[in-house]
C-alpha cells in the first residue's frame, strides 16, 4: 500500500487544556467566521506550516510561531487567523470563501513575502491523487474543498468522514459539504485530513463519487501549490 505523509508535525493549538489537530475556525469570536471560516482556517495552517518547517517560507510573522514543548497558544494562533482573514483571505458573510479566493489570497501572501511559489485552484480529476500525493512528499499541506451541491446547491447530499479507531477501525463521525478540510496524508483508499481542530479521514472514492454525481471539480478540487520560476 502506497502511502504519502507530511514529514513534520501539523500545527498543534492548546485550548483550555486540550490539544487540536490543527485550526478550529469555532474558536473565533465571529459569528461569520463560525460558520464560514473553514478556508481562512485552511490557509491559515498551511503558511504557518510551511513558515515553520520549509526554509523558503519562513517569515517574521510567524517566527515566534512555536512554545517550547511544541504546541501553539490559543489567543496567538487566533491572531494568525484574524491577521490572515484581514489581509488576504476575507469572509464572504453566508457564502464563505470560494476556491479561487483563496488561492488570490495565498498567492498575495506569496509575493508580499517573496516565496517563490504559486497556487492554482484545480487539477483535472485524472490527476487528482498524483498532485495530492506529489504535495505531500514535498512537505506541502493540501487544502482539499468539498464542494457543495452542483448544480443544485441547496440539495442536502454530503460527503463522509470518519474516525479511526487505535485497532485501525473506521466509522462515520460526520457529514459535509461546500466544506475545506487540509489534507496531511494519504493511502490508496484513505486521505487523513485536519478539520476542526481534529483528525478525521476520507474515503478517497467516496470523494470522487461525490464531485462526480452531486458536485463537480469545478468547485470541489485542491488547492494546488508549486514552484514558482
Amino acid at each position: 500500500m502506497q502511502r504519502s505523509s507530511l514529514h513534520n508535525p501539523y500545527p498543534v493549538i492548546e485550548k483550555d487544556g486540550v490539544l487540536s489537530f490543527g485550526g478550529n475556525q469555532a474558536w473565533s469570536d465571529s459569528a461569520v467566521m463560525r460558520k464560514c471560516g473553514c478556508g481562512v482556517i485552511g490557509g491559515t495552517d498551511l503558511l504557518l506550516y510551511l513558515s515553520l518547517h520549509k526554509d523558503i517560507c519562513r517569515t517574521e510573522l510567524f517566527q515566534e510561531a512555536y512554545l517550547e514543548n511544541g504546541i501553539l497558544e490559543l489567543p496567538e494562533y487566533m491572531s494568525y487567523v484574524n491577521c490572515f482573514r484581514k489581509k488576504y483571505l476575507p469572509v464572504i458573510p453566508h457564502f464563505g470563501m470560494a476556491g479561487w479566493m483563496l488561492v488570490l489570497g495565498l498567492n498575495r501572501y506569496f509575493r508580499h513575502e517573496r516565496i517563490r511559489l504559486r497556487a492554482v485552484f484545480g487539477v483535472l480529476p485524472r490527476n487528482l491523487w498524483v498532485r495530492i500525493s506529489a504535495m505531500l512528499a514535498h512537505d506541502i499541506p493540501v487544502i482539499l474543498l468539498v464542494g457543495p451541491n452542483f448544480p443544485f446547491v441547496w440539495g442536502k447530499h454530503r460527503l463522509n468522514m470518519y474516525h479511526r479507531s487505535q485497532e485501525g477501525e473506521y466509522s462515520p463521525s460526520c457529514q459535509i459539504k461546500a466544506h475545506f478540510v487540509t489534507v496531511t496524508g494519504m493511502d490508496d483508499t484513505w486521505m487523513r485530513v485536519s478539520s476542526w481542530g481534529k483528525e478525521y479521514y476520507i474515503n478517497r472514492q467516496e470523494y470522487f463519487n461525490y464531485v462526480k454525481k452531486h458536485s463537480s471539480f469545478l468547485i470541489s478540487n485542491i488547492c494546488y501549490i508549486k514552484s514558482r520560476k
